[in-house]
């Protein structure tokens, strides 16, 4: 999962870059929002999960498969019905009934209610439903955006279905931006760009320590102790 956020550092706009895994998490501090930093970090010929919101650059990793945060899909069909009127409620509404529909079908196939067959079944049906919702042009501009990008990643929506147990939304990241910003505090160690840089290694390793159930200060206390340099991973 990816996620950014605003940062400072010395008093300049800079950006908090967040790459989470199961049991690690990585963070960057970095001037730009640039989706270079996913790039460096993972490389263009990733061929796994991403599960993020939408932005654009991460479209540049063709190998992967992706899936879209419904959580902030849900949020913009929410923010549409709230200015919609008439006749343009009608797109929004359809598309958070059947983006709902498919969290239904995910807790459904969860609780055993629902077999892999079953669920297969569902997911194409609901893809066909949300196509036959996306497709037609919408005369209302706001509504049009929505349906464009819905349609450039109409693969992408429901990807969470067809491998059950992975995440519909991106909370993981959002939750690893939140660790983040409590510390985004000149006395965190962003005066200047060394220390923006020891913050975001620091915080790479805390977090993925707790990931793994492990004691951070007992992993670095060990590691600063240790008679001469070496390079270690974080304990698995």
């Amino acid at each position: 999962m990816l996620d950014e956020t605003g940062w400072h550092v010395g008093g300049t706009s800079a950006w908090l870059h967040g790459l989470v895994g199961p049991d690690a998490t990585a963070y960057v501090i970095d001037p730009t929002r640039s989706g270079a930093i996913a790039e460096r970090l993972l490389g263009l010929d990733y061929a796994g999960l991403m599960i993020h919101d939408g932005w654009s650059p991460y479209d540049n990793f063709l190998n992967a498969e992706h899936q879209q945060c419904l959580g902030h899909l849900l949020r913009r069909c929410h923010e549409l019905l709230e200015t919609a009127t008439r006749g343009a409620v009608c797109f929004p509404r359809r598309i958070s009934e059947l983006l709902q529909h498919g969290l239904d079908l995910r807790d459904r196939h969860a609780a055993g209610h629902l077999s892999d067959h079953g669920l297969a079944v569902c997911r194409g049906r609901l893809h066909h439903a949300l196509l036959d919702a996306i497709y037609p042009s919408k005369t209302n501009a706001a509504n049009e955006r929505l349906a464009q990008h819905l349609w450039n990643h109409k693969g992408d929506l429901l990807t969470f279905l067809k491998h059950p147990g992975i995440d519909a939304t991106n909370w993981r990241g959002e939750l690893a931006m939140r660790f983040g910003v409590i510390l985004r505090k000149v006395w965190g160690g962003n005066r200047t760009w060394i220390g923006a840089h020891a913050q975001a290694v620091l915080m790479s390793v805390w977090r993925t320590c707790w990931q793994r159930g492990q004691n951070a200060v007992n992993f670095l206390s060990h590691l600063l102790r240790r008679s001469r340099p070496v390079f270690v991973g974080v304990p698995p």
